[in-house]
């Protein structure tokens, strides 16, 4: 027989806001390499289609690549000062302490991540890009999303999520 307590019962929801998504990155971390053992770890969807970039559209892309794969090398040396000049300046103000206090546990284990671009550059809105990766460690990984904005002339990170 069911209990029906237990299907009743009150459940905790949480919001995740702007300074859960690191939250929800270690958790879904955690939660990634258990799924990965059991189901085998699958690839990404395929990005959907894109229409041609032009020469200046191609140029921004290549260059949020290069930029984003930067960040991954810098993330990897686990100096979160150093990571200051990949986001606009509010985004740094409200993500920094996020940011600091996850890594402690990735720097605690050595843990490398090896990353790979799954979605390429495109342009969501004008003067707004996005673009995916999956970041491997520790026979795991982890799917992100990443949005950036030009500012002065330079592209920097406004958001970052776990997709």
């Amino acid at each position: 027989m069911i209990d029906s307590y237990r299907l009743l019962r009150p459940t905790r929801t949480y919001s995740l806001g702007k300074r859960g998504a690191p939250r929800l990155l270690l958790a879904l971390a955690s939660l990634a390499l258990a799924a990965s053992a059991a189901c085998g770890g699958g690839d990404p969807e395929p990005p959907p289609p894109q229409e041609p970039l032009s020469p200046e559209q191609q140029e921004v892309a290549t260059y949020l690549s290069a930029r984003t794969m930067e960040l991954w090398d810098v993330y990897n040396t686990y100096k979160p000062e150093d990571l200051r000049q990949f986001y606009a300046p509010s985004y740094w103000e409200t993500e920094e302490e996020e940011v600091r206090r996850n890594m402690e546990p990735f720097k605690s284990r050595g843990t490398v991540f090896i990353a790979e671009e799954t979605s390429p550059p495109r342009e969501i809105e004008p003067g707004k890009w996005e673009l995916k990766h999956k970041a491997r460690f520790n026979g795991s990984a982890v799917l992100m999303k990443f949005i950036y904005e030009q500012f002065d002339g330079e592209w920097l990170l406004t958001y970052a999520e776990v997709d």
